[in-house]
């Protein structure tokens, strides 16, 4: 089947290709949903969840690491929706959240500015001065969230496999662009892939693990997974007790092989450079 992310600007209409591709390809079209079925899995404030991607961190959240956390819960969800190899995702981040899948498609719509301040427009009651003011305050909103989490620029078009320009394409044709491409070598899950997946669903599955046992801290350490045999390295000033219980857990994860805990638990030194 296929895994298809489309990033698409907020009140585009650019759903109506993501929902076109599904259909024809029988698979699971998510956007926001993947935020509640985030926040109903970890337990976490459906609220707190859906301001991830819709609110630029402040200087407290850049501090205290909690949009980080709840970006780990997201991107485990994710993984599991697309574990079944049919999905398309459309919304923020996709091209970032799902950047590891070593067949997903990831796919840029660019609808005209113009067409975007007329929806909100209509939509909202707005002027046409207030509806181009609320775009670029959403755009540049994103630029900012995007790169905080993933020190990128979403409108590179060096992030995706696809750039559409929609002034004079239909949401019909660019699907069919879309669908035409998830049947090329590059973009269908091999034997060869699958291993590179599971290695994938394995990284998300300890980071979300790792994100409610370690507020906090979860910067401190590194998670590798290659062919099943799990990585983690830092240096913590946590009790081992906590650490080896963490291991445990991870051990039983499906698809673990092994774990090297390389962890270190003790004092933390800063040098200063007075």
């Amino acid at each position: 089947m296929a895994i298809v992310t489309i990033t698409r600007g907020l009140h585009s209409g650019g759903e109506a290709v993501a929902e076109e591709v599904a259909k024809a390809l029988g698979a699971r079209c998510i956007s926001s949903e993947v935020l509640i079925e985030a926040a109903k899995t970890f337990k976490v404030p459906e609220e707190k969840m859906l301001q991830v991607f819709e609110k630029t961190p402040s200087f407290w959240e850049r501090m205290t690491e909690s949009r980080r956390i709840h970006l780990a819960y997201i991107q485990a969800t994710l993984g599991e929706y697309a574990k079944d190899d049919k999905l398309v995702y459309h919304g923020n981040a996709g091209q970032e959240l799902l950047r590891e899948v070593p067949h997903a498609l990831k796919v840029r719509l660019l609808f005209p500015i113009e067409q975007r301040v007329q929806r909100i427009m209509e939509q909202f009651n707005y002027s046409r001065e207030q509806a181009a003011r609320f775009v670029e305050q959403i755009d540049d909103d994103r630029t900012r969230r995007m790169r905080y989490f993933y020190n990128a620029d979403w409108r590179d078009p060096s992030r995706y496999d696809l750039c559409i320009r929609m002034e004079r394409i239909t949401p019909k044709v660019a699907a069919q662009m879309i669908l035409d491409l998830t049947k090329q070598p590059e973009f269908r899950l091999s034997e060869e892939k699958a291993g590179t997946f599971q290695d994938f669903l394995i990284k998300c599955r300890i980071y979300a693990l790792l994100a409610g046992a370690m507020v906090g801290r979860l910067s401190l350490i590194t998670v590798s997974v290659q062919s099943g045999v799990v990585t983690l390295q830092g240096t913590l000033t946590s009790n081992e007790a906590l650490i080896e219980e963490l291991v445990e857990q991870i051990k039983v994860m499906e698809g673990v092989r092994s774990v090297n805990n390389e962890i270190v638990v003790g004092l933390v030194y800063q040098e200063w450079n007075v």
